[in-house]
C-alpha cells in the first residue's frame, strides 16, 4: 500500500511540473533585428526598427516567398525611446524580441545634436545586448540604410556589420562605446556608414564603411577622420589588428598586408609638459614589389622597411595633430596611458583633459618588420629589363 501511495503522489506532482503553460511560443514573437535613430523634421526622435518576416526567407532552391522581403520596416516619432518602441510594438501582431537586434544606427544630425538621451534607454533595458554593433550614418539618415535590399543577406543591419568586420576596422559594439564614456581619459568614436551606389546595379545595395566619427565628452559628434587616418586612429587606440598597406618608396610602390598590430604609450609629466611616445608595431608579408629593390636581400629589404617605418610614423603624427588641433578630442586614449602611468597627478589633469590634449606633445615611431617577402625577390621583369 506504501509503494501505491508514493506512487500515486508522484503522479500527482508530474501533473503539475510537465506543462509550460506559460511559455511563448517562437511564433509569438517578433524579431527585431535593427534599430535606426533620426532627428524628425519637428525635432523629435524617430525610431525605426527592421523586424524579421520568417515567410519571406529563401529557402535553398526557391526563391523569396512570393517575391516578399525577408524583413519589414517600422518606424515611429516622439520624445522617449521607451514610447517609441511601445509605438512600433502596436503596429506587430507579435511580440517584440530584442535578444537577436545586431545593430544600431544613429542618423548624422542626431549625431552631432548629441545622444545622451538616447543611450540612457540601452544602459536601462535589461534585453539590449551589449555586443550590438553602433554606427552613425554618413550624412545621411539611419532608417535609409534599414530600408537596403542587399543581395547578401536579407537584413541589412546585419550586412553592415559583416562589413564593418571586413573593412579593417573592427567592430565598435555598444559596450565599447559606453566604456569610452565612463572613462576621463579617452572620448568615444564610431564607425560611420554610408550608402554608395556606383552605377544602376549597385543602387540601394552597397553599403561602405570607411569613416570614423569623433564625439566629445558630451556625445555630440565634433568631426570625423577616413580612409588611412581612419585606420590609424584605430591603431593607436589598440583595436586595429591588421591591415593592407601601399606605400610609394620614390622608387615605386610596395604594398604590404601587416598583421599583429599592437601599440605602447609610454608618457611623462616635466612640469607643465606632457610628453607621450607612441610606439606601432606589426609583421607582413610583401603582396606586390613595384620597385627595383630585391626584398629577398637583407641589405635591400631592411632599408626599405626603415624606410617604409619613417613614412608611417609621419602620417600617424599627422593624424593625431589633426585631432589635436582640429577637434581637441582624445578619440586614442592618450589619456588613459597618463591615468595608469601617473595616477596621482592625473586627478589634477582628468577635468582639464580636453584643454590640454591639444598641447600634449606626441611623437611616433613605427616598427613593421617584413617577415615574408613572397615567392620572388625582385619583380617580374619586363622585355626591356632582361638582361
Amino acid at each position: 500500500m506504501k509503494r501505491i501511495g508514493a506512487l500515486m503522489v508522484l503522479l500527482l506532482v508530474t501533473l503539475f511540473i510537465a506543462g509550460c503553460w506559460d511559455r511563448n511560443e517562437i511564433n509569438d514573437y517578433a524579431f527585431w533585428i535593427g534599430t535606426a535613430l533620426d532627428v524628425s523634421e519637428n525635432g523629435k526622435i524617430e525610431k525605426t526598427a527592421q523586424i524579421a518576416v520568417p515567410a519571406g526567407f529563401k529557402s535553398s532552391g526557391e526563391g523569396a516567398g512570393g517575391g516578399q522581403r525577408g524583413n519589414i520596416v517600422i518606424s515611429a516619432s516622439g520624445s522617449s525611446i521607451v514610447d517609441l518602441e511601445q509605438q512600433v510594438q502596436d503596429k506587430l501582431p507579435r511580440k517584440i524580441f530584442l535578444g537577436h537586434r545586431r545593430s544600431i544606427f544613429i542618423g548624422e544630425k542626431l549625431a552631432r545634436q548629441g545622444i545622451v538621451k538616447i543611450m540612457d534607454q540601452f544602459t536601462r533595458n535589461t534585453d539590449t545586448r551589449m555586443r550590438t554593433d553602433i554606427f552613425v550614418v554618413n550624412n545621411g539618415e539611419g532608417r535609409d540604410l534599414l530600408n537596403i535590399n542587399s543581395p547578401f543577406n536579407p537584413f541589412s543591419a546585419i550586412v553592415a556589420v559583416d562589413q564593418d568586420r571586413f573593412c579593417r576596422l573592427g567592430d565598435t559594439a555598444l559596450r565599447d562605446v559606453l566604456l569610452d564614456v565612463g572613462r576621463d581619459g579617452i572620448r568615444p568614436s564610431m564607425p560611420m556608414v554610408e550608402i554608395a551606389p556606383k552605377n544602376k546595379q549597385e543602387k540601394n545595395e552597397i553599403i561602405e564603411v570607411k569613416s570614423v566619427a569623433i564625439f566629445n565628452k558630451h556625445l555630440q559628434m565634433v568631426g570625423e577622420v577616413s580612409g588611412r587616418e581612419s585606420l590609424e586612429l584605430f591603431w593607436v587606440k589598440g583595436v586595429l589588428k591588421n591591415e593592407f598597406l601601399t606605400e610609394e618608396t620614390g622608387e615605386g610602390t610596395v604594398s604590404l598586408y601587416e598583421s599583429s598590430l599592437k601599440k605602447s604609450v609610454r608618457t611623462e609629466i616635466k612640469g607643465n609638459r606632457l610628453k607621450a611616445y607612441v610606439k606601432l608595431e606589426g609583421t607582413g608579408r610583401v603582396l606586390e614589389n613595384n620597385t627595383d629593390i630585391d626584398i629577398s636581400v637583407s641589405s635591400e629589404r631592411i632599408p626599405l622597411e626603415r624606410k617604409l617605418n619613417a613614412i608611417k610614423a609621419k602620417q600617424v603624427a599627422a593624424t593625431i595633430k589633426k585631432l589635436q588641433q582640429q577637434y581637441g578630442q582624445d578619440a586614442f586614449g592618450i589619456g588613459e596611458e597618463f591615468h595608469r602611468e601617473h595616477p596621482y597627478q592625473w586627478k589634477k589633469l582628468r577635468n582639464r583633459w580636453d584643454e590640454l590634449f591639444p598641447k600634449v606633445e606626441i611623437s611616433v615611431t613605427v616598427k613593421l618588420k617584413i617577415q615574408n617577402t613572397g615567392g620572388i625577390g625582385k619583380r617580374v621583369p619586363g622585355i626591356g629589363e632582361r638582361g
